[in-house]
């Protein structure tokens, strides 16, 4: 009986470890998600400030904002 407790005792001891290591693990993905997405983001405005970019100086920014309103 004393060894079955102390298997058990050196398994939950092994599981908690690994979980404490999954935990870990999944905090780090969300900080390397967190970061893809802010890239993400920034590349989404730089296109559209290109796309902006080039209307105003093709069009002429009274026309562009003719075309805006």
């Amino acid at each position: 009986m004393e060894d079955r407790v102390g298997r058990l005792e050196a398994t939950v001891d092994r599981h908690d470890s690994q979980i404490t290591k999954l935990f870990s693990r999944i905090d780090e993905t969300n900080r390397c998600m967190a970061k893809i997405n802010t890239s993400l983001l920034q590349i989404k405005w730089s296109v559209y400030g290109a796309l902006g970019y080039y209307i105003i100086t093709q069009v002429g920014i009274i026309d562009a904002l003719r075309v805006a309103l």
